[in-house]
């Protein structure tokens, strides 16, 4: 949606941490969210979830749904206040479920006020802040219903809108005037009163100016399964590249795209200048998304065109930054309405944030449609308070990635957060806590400084929050810190005034990613990101992308803001895994044999083994089930050159419950040629009837054989799991054989005779 014209009051972050730190209902962050985690078990299907108690707390509402429904429906079980925990047995393994637990769920405001019949009324709603109910800090709205008809509405009106209308006289006593009110994330900030217009007597009030209409939502999710399986098809990845980082970056790139592709996504590469309109760089986005079916995500790699949009303040700075905010969001929405011919705005103290029609800056406050792409963008331009360059910054970010991906980083399963805020400006720490729990357990997050602590102890996750410049957050650090520093976490959120706004020099959003182990970044509070679900495995632009499409209300209360953009590799998961040693693919010309090294000091359920007949082609899984031991027949492999790839296979345990996790495949190829190419022809030498087959199977020699020969049953794993021995015999040429015992599956006959193999596929069915 569009917002339509604002009018608004000046005002300063510091009057949020005195006002929300004096009021009735003041609630911590920790208080906002529901820190739920799950121990599984298997055996009967079981999910065992739990949480902190909270005595404040007056019910829970559990609801659940699949990953991808769009509608969390009635709940599934209202719990008493003091409840700590719930169980669930009704769910089968290797399927996901969702669930959300609220406290305080995105309730509508309900008054009704019962008035006299024919009074001339006057209601009045008013924001404290000047910002209304719309729209830089939830998509609220007010109604005023009488008689049947709708008497007043609105959203955005700044400080204050009035309405004056006459109730109907139908000759009863009185009658019922409804206010709705959806709220912000300030619901302290919003008052109203209704008063006869000819007194002034007030007939009705939310309260004193300040107090809450209703108190602040509380809750949690996650996306919780037992032995849930692996990800092996991610989708297609664009790849877009700054074409300056072209020739220094090639080999940094190709190893990404090698690194990508060894994770399950297939890759496109396209090029773009910074001097490039930010409408030919989405048009580029647009072709390939419209020639590729299964295109999931977009990696912006350089200082690729920012876009900009809206008429916006998300960080309450209305006097110097409200205006266009860098959206990258533009690049994943493919299909929705950009216009740049409505908002006209000059007041911002950077010039690139001044939005006037025909300027290039589009109109659109909130994303105009659903996205269609994960977005992810690595950028060091103009981050001179660094010593290295922004190739050199980027070389350092990509070698420091894709040591990640192998797991050669040694990284702490645990959650650090930094709240200066607490309470202020509608707790945005919650953000942590909310997710943090469904990763590591309660338990699994410390609060501690963020720099202090972080110099010498690793945290997979961390987040900051504390009022903030372009360079800095109160309480967390400055870009000057950040560049002299080297701090052990991977993943961060971080929170304060100005700096979500990230294209600007020596930007503070986008410092964490140029030191230290660092590869992910958001400005996170408004909105609040839900990456719950990255704890069973989903990479980081998934989750991101189901922040930006909540609109449908499944986790927030309304569509989000162009600013909510993801800074790092979208494609980085939060558990990587260590792949094998050693691979190596040989031909004896009558098969491919497989070896590799198990990973060394990695808990390994086992591998899968994938072939292709091209390096960057479809890889088809060539073992139904894992197998567990490090070497692996091919045993009728094309002929041809034969592209293998071996994966690492690890049953994940998190917060979330468990689920298959793989590691980045490693490739070796070979040239299958035939010693005696007849020998393998299924037509040649004998048959194997009936094919399918569920009982017996006969097997019929062309003619006596007169050599001595072994019969072989070989499984798709290259396995012999039957064999006969036979001397030549002149009068013999069928054979049964009882295959009741076998499961179901594909299965090959195998005649070994005089140096030759004979080969016969054979299914075996109920």
């Amino acid at each position: 949606m569009k917002c339509p014209g604002r009018s608004r009051h000046l005002f300063l972050i510091g009057c949020f941490l005195f006002t929300f730190h004096n009021i009735t209902w003041s609630q911590s962050a920790k208080e906002r969210s529901v820190e739920v985690s799950v121990v599984t078990q298997t055996s009967p299907p079981m999910f065992n979830f739990s949480w902190p108690e909270d005595p404040l707390a007056t019910e829970y509402k559990v609801y659940r749904k699949t990953l991808d429904a769009t509608d969390w429906g009635s709940p599934i079980e209202v719990l008493p206040g003091n409840a700590t925990s719930y169980a669930s047995n009704d769910i089968s393994v290797g399927v996901g479920y969702e669930y959300a637990f609220f406290k305080k769920d995105f309730d509508l405001v309900i008054d009704t006020v019962c008035v006299e019949s024919g009074t001339e009324l006057r209601f009045k709603i008013s924001d404290m802040y000047g910002i209304g109910l719309c729209c830089n800090f939830g998509f609220g709205y007010y109604k005023v219903e009488a008689c049947g008809v709708i008497q007043a509405q609105g959203d955005d009106f700044g400080t204050e809108e009035i309405s004056i209308f006459d109730l109907c006289n139908t000759g009863s006593t009185c009658e019922d005037v409804i206010i709705t009110i959806a709220p912000d994330m300030f619901p302290n900030s919003t008052s109203w009163t209704l008063k006869n217009f000819q007194t002034n007597e007030v007939l009705a009030s939310s309260g004193a100016v300040g107090d809450f209409i209703d108190e602040r939502p509380k809750y949690g999710f996650i996306y919780a399964g037992i032995e849930l399986p692996a990800q092996e098809n991610r989708g297609t990845i664009l790849l877009m590249v700054d074409d300056e980082y072209l020739p220094e970056l090639t080999n940094e790139i190709q190893t990404l795209e090698m690194d990508l592709f060894r994770d399950g996504w297939k890759v496109v590469r396209r090029t773009a200048n910074k001097t490039d309109a930010v409408t030919a760089v989405r048009s580029s986005i647009q072709q390939v998304h419209n020639e590729t079916t299964d295109l999931k995500a977009v990696y912006l790699l350089g200082h690729i065109p920012v876009p900009y949009s809206g008429n916006i303040y998300p960080d309450t700075h209305s006097e110097n930054h409200q205006g266009a905010w860098s959206a990258d969001n533009y690049y994943g929405e493919m299909n929705g309405i950009w216009t740049d011919e409505v908002a006209n705005i000059t007041t911002a103290f950077f010039e690139r944030n001044h939005n006037v029609p025909g300027d290039g800056k589009f109109d659109q406050d909130s994303i105009p449609s659903e996205m269609e792409l994960q977005v992810g963008r690595v950028d060091f331009y103009d981050m001179d308070q660094f010593a290295l360059s922004e190739i050199e910054l980027t070389r350092r970010y990509l070698q420091k990635s894709h040591a990640f991906k192998l797991a050669q980083i040694e990284v702490q399963r645990r959650a650090l957060v930094d709240d200066n805020f607490g309470n202020a400006f509608a707790a945005p720490a919650a953000s942590a806590w909310r997710n943090f729990a469904p990763m590591f357990g309660a338990a699994g997050t410390e609060e501690l400084d963020y720099f202090s602590t972080m110099t010498n102890e690793t945290y997979l996750w961390s987040y900051g929050c504390g009022s903030g410049s372009h360079l800095s957050s109160s309480g967390i650090g400055t870009t000057e810190d950040f560049a002299a520093d080297s701090l052990l976490t991977v993943f961060t959120m971080l929170f304060g005034s100005q700096f979500g706004d990230w294209d600007n020099p020596n930007n503070f959003l986008r410092a964490p990613l140029a030191q230290g182990l660092t590869l992910t970044n958001v400005w996170a509070g408004n909105p609040p990101w839900t990456f719950h679900h990255m704890a069973m495995g989903y990479p980081i632009g998934y989750s991101a992308l189901r922040t930006l499409n909540s609109d449908n209300g499944v986790y927030l209360n309304g569509p989000q803001l162009v600013h909510a953009n993801l800074l790092g590799d979208p494609s980085l998961r939060m558990h990587p895994v260590q792949p094998v040693e050693n691979l190596a693919a040989l031909s004896d010309g009558f098969q491919v044999n497989l070896s590799w090294d198990a990973p060394q000091g990695e808990t390994v359920a086992g591998y899968y083994v994938y072939r292709s007949d091209t390096l960057f082609g479809t890889y088809q899984r060539i073992t139904p089930n894992l197998i567990t031991a490090t070497d692996f027949a091919d045993v009728n492999p094309p002929v041809g050159e034969n592209v293998y790839m071996i994966k690492t296979l690890k049953l994940e345990t998190s917060g979330s419950g468990t689920y298959y996790n793989t590691a980045l495949g490693v490739i070796d190829s070979v040239d299958f040629v035939l010693n005696n190419p007849s020998i393998f022809a299924e037509k040649n030498n004998f048959t194997v009837a009936p094919n399918p087959a569920s009982d017996i199977i006969t097997i019929t020699f062309e003619e006596s054989l007169q050599a001595d020969y072994q019969l072989n049953i070989i499984d798709q794993l290259g396995r012999t799991i039957y064999f006969e021995s036979h001397i030549a015999d002149n009068n013999h040429k069928v054979h049964q054989l009882d295959v009741r015992t076998l499961p179901m599956g594909v299965y090959f006959v195998q005649i070994d005779i005089q140096g030759e193999k004979w080969l016969q596929k054979v299914v075996i069915g109920n």
